[in-house]
This record gives C-alpha cells, sequence and structure tokens, in this order.
C-alpha cells in the first residue's frame, strides 16, 4: 500500500482579506467599541481557514471610588475565517497565559 502524503490545500484569501473580513464580522457585533488591533493571523496546517487575533480595551463602567483609577483592560478575540469564501465560521474568546 503506498504512503500517503498531506497536500495543504492553497487558500483563495490571502492574510490582508481574512484580517478584513474578521474586522468587518467584529464591527458589526461591536458597533461601540471603537478601536481594536490586529493581534496574531495564522493559516491553519491543512490551508482550509485563518484564525485572526483582534485586541480592544474595555473601559471599568463604574466610577466609584478606586474604580475610577482602574486602567482598561485588553481582551482578544479570536474569529475563524474560511480561507476559501471569507465567511467566518466562528469566535471564541483568547486567553492569554
Amino acid at each position: 500500500m503506498p504512503a500517503t502524503t498531506t497536500i495543504a490545500k492553497k487558500p483563495k484569501l490571502d492574510a490582508r482579506a481574512a484580517a478584513s473580513a474578521a474586522a468587518a464580522y467584529f464591527k458589526e457585533l461591536y458597533p461601540d467599541v471603537t478601536a481594536f488591533s490586529l493581534e496574531e493571523v495564522e493559516l491553519s496546517e491543512d490551508g482550509t481557514h485563518w484564525l485572526i487575533t483582534l485586541s480592544f480595551e474595555i473601559r471599568p463602567t463604574q466610577s466609584l471610588g478606586m474604580l475610577a483609577f482602574q486602567p482598561p483592560r485588553t481582551k482578544f478575540k479570536v474569529f475563524k475565517v474560511d480561507a476559501r469564501t471569507g465567511r467566518v465560521i466562528a469566535m471564541k474568546i483568547r486567553k492569554l497565559e
């Protein structure tokens, strides 16, 4: 029986297009967040999807006492984007270790 090799599929979307799709999706879900940053871009090993990580800041909502002096917290979201269609398949919370 001959050995089989796995050949990664070449994505139709490049990293920029995948990041743009994730950013557009993010803007639709979080219209009140005015600023966010692109943090990571990764093509899956099989070439079928991109993993795009975006970061944004959350400001404390209460302004009583010491809460007024708390710095904003940075949050991260990972978007799984289909490499052929550009459709966002999933969004997950990315926790730093």
